[in-house]
């Protein structure tokens, strides 16, 4: 076991460089097409495997199928600068489409050799990564997650769009952007430092124009030449022009430069991407608790923490053990909570018996008084009383009670029954042995 791996980003439809690499972009087209391992999308990986469904609200194509069509339907409203107004598609660098990589720490190669070892301890971490993702995300997102075994290492990916925003704003589901839309919004005013004016920059000469034609071939031969003449000498106008010019930008740039420079160190950091970062890091610690500690997974790698080899090998197997006492720990839990559900159901069922039993005593009493003032009469198998209690009527109703309690009962009212009935015929009227 190793350290827990999670990167979220979100996509437009205009390609984006990806930071730290030379010449490599990255846009929505081509995170779908990877996560559905289209060749187009797949050359880094020598050879393309299966994508393996994990869980979501559709697979993967048709959340690509339905983004495709709800941006077909969008039009946003912009404003000019004059105040009036016009409509237009969704911007195509706006983002629309948010991911998440997660990484375990196996050699997919290991996995796939070995299922029966290791197939439980990665549906473990799924399924603990999942059930954290939804946790954290608003119930109306459409999402899928796949994962891919043909890359060094077991990884899936979560592709969601913001399907209820007007304008699948992906950027509101983000984490780190979220928390610094809310700061800028809070601050009221905007952070970033504005630059220097750019200089007016010089126009370039108008081209020459053409001479008028004309029929007589010395004076067609004569205008060609003037006008080669011309246009030469106009280019060079406008390459001094252009190199004037150049030379305000670069100098415009050496000291926009120093002015950004020294702004930002009275400013300081930039508030925005303070809440930015901070919020990143709640989500890696919150990911930590939910995800990795009880998969074993330790919270930073050795570099980020400058261990050594051994103090990171030390790490690691504190880790496992970890994760082995929260199993045992969630085990002593289930087990204790399935003892205290026992004896709340015998302590239930002692109650129920306990007022059955109250409930019975109260109905004979009500029984023999009624009895003795004449109110009642009792025969085999016939009561007549007034408002006759509940308990009595269950004794004796279309579903009898069957119980113990009730059992008894009913054979001591049909005891008074043939008592009162003995009395009633008198000495005489007893009947023959």
């Amino acid at each position: 076991m190793s350290y827990q791996f999670i990167h979220i980003e979100t996509y437009s439809e205009a390609a984006k460089k990806v930071s730290g690499t030379d010449g490599q972009f990255n846009s929505a087209a081509q995170v779908l097409g990877e996560a559905l391992r289209e060749p187009e999308y797949s050359k880094h990986v020598e050879e393309p495997g299966s994508v393996y469904k994990v869980g979501g609200t559709m697979s993967v194509r048709q959340l690509q199928e339905k983004r495709s069509d709800i941006l077909d339907g969008l039009r946003e409203t912009v404003t000019r600068k004059d105040g009036t107004t016009y409509t237009r598609k969704l911007r195509n660098d706006a983002a629309t489409l948010y991911t998440e990589i997660h990484s375990y720490p196996l050699p997919a190669a290991d996995l796939l050799s070995d299922k029966k070892t290791h197939g439980s301890e990665v549906r473990e971490w799924i399924n603990h990564a999942l059930a954290d993702f939804t946790d954290r995300m608003p119930d109306d997102i459409d999402w899928s997650a796949v994962m891919h075994l043909d890359e060094g290492f077991v990884h899936f990916h979560i592709i969601a769009i913001n399907t209820h925003d007007p304008k699948l704003d992906a950027n509101k589901i983000h984490a780190g952007k979220v928390a610094a839309t809310a700061l800028r919004d809070e601050l009221g005013i905007p952070t970033a430092i504005p630059s220097l004016p750019k200089p007016a920059l010089e126009k370039r000469p108008n081209k020459p124009k053409q001479p008028r034609p004309s029929k007589n071939r010395e004076t067609q031969k004569k205008n060609k030449l003037k006008r080669e003449a011309q246009l030469i000498a106009w280019e060079k106008a406008c390459q001094k022009v252009a190199a004037r010019n150049a030379d305000l930008m670069a100098q415009w740039e050496a000291e926009n430069g120093e002015h950004l420079q020294v702004a930002r160190k009275t400013r300081g950091p930039i508030p925005e991407k303070e809440a930015y970062s901070a919020a990143l890091k709640q989500l890696q610690d919150r990911y930590y608790e939910k995800v990795g500690k009880p998969c074993g997974l330790l919270r930073d790698g050795p570099r980020k923490q400058r261990l050594s080899t051994q103090q990171h090998a030390a790490q690691k197997a504190a880790a496992k053990d970890m994760k082995n006492s929260l199993k045992e720990v969630k085990s002593s839990l289930a087990r204790a909570e399935d003892s205290a559900d026992h004896a709340l159901d015998i302590k239930e069922r002692y109650l129920q018996k306990e007022a059955e039993l109250d409930a019975g005593i109260a109905a004979m009493d009500e029984l023999v008084t009624q009895i003795a003032s004449g109110d009642a009469e009792v025969t085999e198998g016939d009561i007549t009383m007034r408002d006759m209690p509940s308990f009595i009527e269950r004794l004796f109703g279309p579903k009898p009670s069957k119980t113990k309690i009730g059992n008894l009962f009913r054979k001591l009212i049909n005891l008074i029954g043939r008592v009162s009935e003995s009395e009633q015929r008198g000495p005489d009227q007893s009947p023959k042995p």
